[in-house]
């Protein structure tokens, strides 16, 4: 006569995640300070816009998050500024 199978606890079949692991062995990219958390930003771009980019980024010897970064910080600088011949006053 076959043997009955033993009665299985299914709470020891769940495995469990472990701690993360420490930030401060992580690498770090150049120019990132240990403060930044990156996450994904995804768009589509025309594909002449992309190889400008990228080009402009090699030139540069930058990375791509980093041309991005400088260039919206010189956008947001440039609209903070008034224009040029603008006086200030509104007509």
């Amino acid at each position: 006569m076959p043997k009955k199978p033993l009665a299985v606890n299914a709470d020891t079949l769940l495995a469990t995640k472990g701690s993360p692991p420490p930030v401060a062995g992580a690498s770090l990219q150049r120019s990132q300070r240990p403060s930044d958390t990156l996450v994904d930003l995804n768009f589509k771009v025309p594909a002449e816009f992309r190889r400008r980019f990228k080009r402009l980024a090699v030139d540069a010897d930058l990375k791509n998050v980093q041309l991005l970064r400088r260039a919206v910080e010189a956008y947001e600088r440039a609209r903070s500024e008034p224009a040029s011949g603008d006086s200030g006053a509104k007509a």
